[in-house]
């Protein structure tokens, strides 16, 4: 099955490659990360196996994995996903090539319009699976000056003290207990990007906890007792 086209705007276009089999693709979305994620570049072996495939592998969350290309140049990669019962999306990756920063697309910068293609997508995920209306997608965002930068483009900052765990590098016949007593965490901001179908009055407690909940337990695969799942959720002031 080749990759599928979920959007062209004249020379740029977005493909998903989830369960494709696409393999030059892939590797050229896998190549972008390892150069513009260096600290993450040992998720690149999960994300290839990953990449084998749909998009429904994991029951309840509809997964993307997205190249973007410019004139048939690979030029961004982003990676996200909707979880349904949290009627939420969550961004994980975004990178785009330096020499493409600049390029204004439906006038947005490429990331910015990468940015809220992903919020139409997820909104269209709920919608194919008849869910509820997403309430928007949320993004684990660092430095400061990124988050200010997506503030300035329509995100919202969530008023809590949030920490990203980085897994360590893959180990065979490691349990996932031993994995997780040397995985570390860094702190990051929270910056959600609400759905303009949704009119949100404020974000309660509630629904910052689901939030938290979908990245740490439901992506993350935290145990809800873990200790830095319950301290984030104890530093939520809505």
């Amino acid at each position: 099955m080749p990759a599928c086209l979920v959007k062209q705007v004249e020379n740029v276009a977005i493909y998903d490659l989830l369960g494709s089999g696409e393999t030059e693709r892939i590797e050229k979305m896998l190549g972008l990360y390892t150069r513009l994620f260096p600290r993450y570049q040992h998720y690149v072996t999960r994300m290839r196996r990953r990449a084998q495939f749909g998009n429904e592998h994991r029951e309840g969350h509809i997964l993307h994995y997205w190249l973007v290309e410019v004139n048939g140049q690979p030029a961004g990669v982003r990676t996200f996903r909707y979880v349904r019962g949290r009627r939420c999306g969550l961004a994980h990756a975004l990178a785009v090539e330096p020499s493409f920063r600049e390029m204004m697309v439906e006038n947005h910068r490429l990331a910015v319009f990468i940015i809220y293609e992903c919020l139409a997508q997820v909104i269209r995920d709920a919608q194919q699976k008849g869910d509820p209306p997403v309430f928007g997608i949320a993004n684990e965002v660092e430095p400061d000056r990124l988050m200010e930068h997506y503030m300035r483009n329509g995100l919202v900052q969530l008023p809590l003290k949030y920490v990203e765990p980085v897994f360590p590098p893959e180990v065979e016949g490691r349990s996932r207990q031993e994995e997780l007593a040397i995985t570390r965490f860094s702190p990051m901001h929270i910056g959600f990007l609400p759905n303009p179908e949704v009119k949100v009055e404020a974000y309660t407690r509630e629904m910052i906890s689901d939030f938290v909940m979908a990245f740490l337990v439901d992506h993350y695969g935290l145990p809800e007792q873990h200790p830095a799942v319950l301290e984030v959720l104890e530093t939520i002031n809505p």
